[in-house]
């Protein structure tokens, strides 16, 4: 997503983590990542996940007047 950026960071127990910056949000770290295939893996699924939760583009998220 445009308003997310992510950065797979080696760490110095050569580890993987992801640094996210969202706009409007602090930013986070997400650890743990022993492999930067891992690391890239779970950007790919953070990503669907956050296109997929769209309140506003789901009829669950409109609410209905007059009934």
């Amino acid at each position: 997503m445009a308003d997310t950026s992510y950065r797979i960071v080696l760490r110095e127990d050569e580890s993987f983590s992801v640094e996210i910056v969202r706009v409007g949000a602090l930013p986070q770290t997400a650890i743990g990542f022993a492999t930067e295939a891992a690391a890239q893996s779970w950007i790919a699924q953070d990503e669907r996940l956050r296109s997929a939760a769209d309140p506003f583009g789901t009829p669950a998220g409109r609410r209905r007047r007059g009934y």
